[in-house]
């Protein structure tokens, strides 16, 4: 009963970004093809999914999220942009990122409401 107590509390102490990268309806073929999204929280990269949400728990406060595609084969992250978002204790914030028509336009990081 204590732990339920504990992990019930501890739960108010985090806080969950949800990201979606999602591709831009002209070159989303492409980049569906041959490249995997990435979501950066403060500078640490997580493999995503095109049109998945990527849930990352992180502690309350200010965090810098990014979203970017690697091609197949390539170390390179492209396309990073890059959002500062503010969250509470216990808050999910749902973002969704979705890249420009054009391959070297980045993805632009916006809050769902």
């Amino acid at each position: 009963m204590l732990l339920v107590a504990v992990a019930a509390r501890l739960a108010w102490m985090i806080a969950t970004l949800t990201v979606t990268p999602e591709t831009h309806w002209l070159n989303g073929w492409f980049l569906r093809l041959f490249a995997r999204p990435y979501v950066l929280v403060d500078g640490v990269e997580v493999l995503a999914h095109w049109g998945g949400p990527c849930v990352i728990p992180v502690e309350p406060g200010r965090h810098v999220v990014a979203v970017g595609a690697r091609y197949l084969r390539t170390r390179p992250l492209l396309g990073v942009d890059s959002a500062h978002v503010s969250v509470e204790p216990g808050q999910e914030m749902r973002l969704r990122a979705r890249n420009g028509a054009l391959n070297h336009q980045p993805f632009a990081v916006r809050t769902l409401a």
